[in-house]
């Protein structure tokens, strides 16, 4: 940790190569997907306004994550019933694959369109100061949308939430089916 003498020092050094610098950095945080977390961190993240959003496709990839004792067989036949594809789905059903999956691959891929979260560690790569990594995911930019799986107050991954869930989401136009597709 820096001294208050030291801290000022280094204020003054960047401040003097910032105008040279900044471009360069800038352009980087924007190429890494880390630009609205570079500008909350200077606290002017208002300067994006709304530009900075980001959207996938309709019939992406939907991705379902945490412990459960519903087979996966069993939702592909669920998601089947809706008329979607077993291809768009990438299931991680062990309670703690979470911890080891590589979240990043889904930042800013316009090809992942939904994350269905149930029951998960706290802990994993990528969490971040977050609470969890579910928190994390939902509240950085460039991932996509998150929705939890309930049962009463639990994530719980059940049959009927699962086909509740994708019912609901092709009836507001977020995912299709790929019959409409």
């Amino acid at each position: 940790m820096l001294s208050i003498e030291e801290l000022t020092e280094l204020e003054e050094a960047i401040m003097e190569l910032l105008p040279d610098t900044i471009t360069q950095a800038l352009a980087e945080a924007n190429r890494l997907g880390k630009l609205d977390e570079l500008l909350r961190l200077l606290k002017i993240s208002e300067l994006l306004g709304g530009q900075n959003t980001f959207d996938s496709y309709k019939e992406g990839k939907i991705v379902v994550i945490g412990g459960t004792e519903v087979k996966e067989k069993v939702l592909l036949g669920i998601a089947a019933t809706l008329g979607i594809e077993k291809t768009r789905f990438e299931f991680h059903l062990n309670y703690e694959d979470a911890k080891t999956l590589d979240f990043e691959k889904m930042q800013y891929n316009p090809s992942y369109r939904l994350i269905l979260f149930g029951p998960t560690p706290h802990s994993g790569h990528g969490k971040g100061k977050s609470r969890s990594i579910i928190s994390q995911i939902e509240n950085t930019a460039g991932y996509p949308k998150v929705e939890r799986l309930m049962s009463g107050n639990e994530l719980k991954i059940t049959k009927s939430n699962f086909r509740d869930k994708l019912e609901k989401l092709i009836m507001e136009g977020y995912i299709t089916n790929d019959q409409c597709a």
